[in-house]
C-alpha cells in the first residue's frame, strides 16, 4: 500500500460513471476504440471532463472500469470453451444478467438469499481451474469495483491470469481503479503502467498512459505527467486521446496544471 504522503482521502474521491451498459449481445461485434470505451466506462469520463473546466480533489474522475454487456459477450468470442463446461457458462450468463443487464452488482457477487440464484463469488469457487472459472472471478472483481468494495475488488482481480492481450491489460487497469478510488494514487499508477505497458497496441494503452497522466498530476509529477502525454499524440496519433494529451501537454509546459487540487484534503 502507497505511504500516507501518496494518498488521497477515500470519502474524497466522487464515482461520477455514466451507465455505460449495452443490451446489444451480438458476439459479431468486432474489438473497436468505440467498443473498448463501453467496457472502460471511458463516455461518462469524456463527459465529466467535458464539463469541468477545474475540479478539486473530491471530484476527480479518472473512470472505474464498468463492464457492460457487450463487454462480457467479447469475454465469452475470445475465450470459450470446451463443452464440458457448457453448465458453467449457463451458471454465468445468470450473473451475468444480474450484473450487466440489471446492475444488481450484490446479488451478481453473492448470489440471492434463496439460493436459487449462485454469484460469481460462488461460481469462482466451483469452477476454479476452468476457463469458466477464470471468467467468474474477473467478473467478481469487476463487481466488486462497481459495488465499491474496493479492497475485496483487488483482492478478486489479483487472482485472474489472463494472456489474452485486452482482457489481461483490462485486469490490470481495473486493479488501478480500485486503488485510486481507496486513495493510494501511487498504487493506482503502479497498475496504470503495467497496463499500458503490458502489449502495446492502439486500444488500451493510450488509455491507461493517460490515467497515469492523470495521477502524476495529482502528485504534482507534472514533468512526468507531460512525458506520457507526449506518448500519447506522438505514439498514438489516431487515439481518441490524442488531442487532449497534446492540449494537455502543451497547458503544463505553460505552468497551467489541467487540474487543480485542494491541498486540505490530502494527507
Amino acid at each position: 500500500m502507497a505511504e500516507e504522503k501518496n494518498k488521497v482521502k477515500p470519502e474524497t474521491i466522487e464515482n461520477n460513471i455514466e451507465n455505460t451498459v449495452s443490451k446489444d449481445h451480438s458476439e459479431e461485434r468486432n474489438i473497436t476504440e468505440n467498443t473498448l470505451e463501453l467496457i472502460l466506462g471511458e463516455k461518462g469520463y469524456e463527459y465529466y471532463l467535458n464539463n469541468k473546466k477545474q475540479v478539486t480533489l473530491y471530484a476527480i474522475i479518472i473512470g472505474s472500469l464498468i463492464l457492460s454487456a457487450l463487454a462480457y459477450k467479447l469475454i465469452y468470442v475470445k475465450m470459450i470453451v470446451e463443452p464440458k463446461e457448457e453448465e458453467a457458462i449457463e451458471k454465468l450468463w445468470q450473473a451475468e444478467s444480474k450484473a450487466f443487464d440489471e446492475n444488481d452488482w450484490e446479488t451478481s457477487i453473492y448470489g440471492d438469499s434463496l439460493g436459487f440464484f449462485k454469484g460469481f463469488k460462488q461460481l469462482s469457487e466451483k469452477y476454479s481451474g476452468q476457463k469458466a472459472g477464470q471468467i467468474a472471478q474477473y467478473n467478481l472483481g469487476i463487481s466488486f469495483l462497481n459495488n465499491k468494495e474496493y479492497e475485496n475488488a483487488i483482492l478478486a482481480l489479483k487472482k485472474v491470469s489472463f494472456d489474452d492481450e485486452i482482457l489481461g491489460t483490462i485486469t490490470l487497469g481495473a486493479i488501478g481503479d480500485s486503488y485510486l478510488q481507496l486513495g493510494a494514487v501511487s498504487d493506482a499508477l503502479e497498475y496504470y503502467t503495467k497496463a499500458y505497458n503490458r502489449r502495446d497496441n492502439d486500444l488500451t494503452s493510450p488509455i491507461y498512459l493517460m490515467k497515469a497522466a492523470l495521477c502524476h498530476e495529482i502528485e504534482e509529477n507534472y514533468d512526468d505527467a507531460i512525458k506520457l502525454y507526449e506518448m500519447i499524440y506522438k505514439n498514438y496519433p489516431n487515439s481518441k486521446n490524442a488531442i487532449t494529451a497534446e492540449k494537455y501537454a502543451e497547458s503544463l509546459k505553460l505552468g497551467s496544471p489541467v487540474y487543480k487540487f485542494d491541498k486540505e484534503n490530502i494527507d
